[in-house]
């Protein structure tokens, strides 16, 4: 009986592992008005991929971001294409996509910010 609470306690601790290093954060910058994933932006989401396989339980939110539009580069829903830019990303590394929720932020005003700050996708593994 004692080996079954043993095993018990363990299971539970284990599992509470992926709870105990907290949420991760994961910022993916973008050209303007770009959904393309360049080398050091695919290299961030290849490391949200890593940390969300090494913590199975964890929900992920991909959230994208677009700068007020240039009239001469206007690209509709672009927030949404690189949210699902992303997604198609993370997904090709292995995680399961019934995991992932992606959302379009539409255009952020960057508020005195550099426009770079709201031309990007958040990726949080955790809540």
């Amino acid at each position: 009986m004692r080996f079954q609470w043993t095993a018990v306690l363990v299971l539970a601790a284990l599992s509470g592992c992926a709870w105990l290093s907290g949420p991760q954060r994961y910022s993916v910058f973008f050209q303007p008005s770009s959904a393309e994933l360049g080398d050091q932006a695919s290299t961030t989401v290849h490391a949200a991929a890593d940390f969300a396989k090494a913590h199975p339980a964890l929900p992920i939110v991909v959230k994208g971001f677009s700068a007020p539009p240039d009239p001469k580069l206007d690209v509709d829903g672009l927030s949404d294409q690189r949210a699902e830019n992303v997604k198609r990303m993370l997904i090709a590394d292995g995680i399961t996509p019934n995991r992932i929720a992606t959302t379009g932020a539409g255009i952020t005003d960057p508020e005195n910010l550099p426009t770079v700050s709201v031309r990007r996708v958040d990726i949080s593994v955790g809540r």
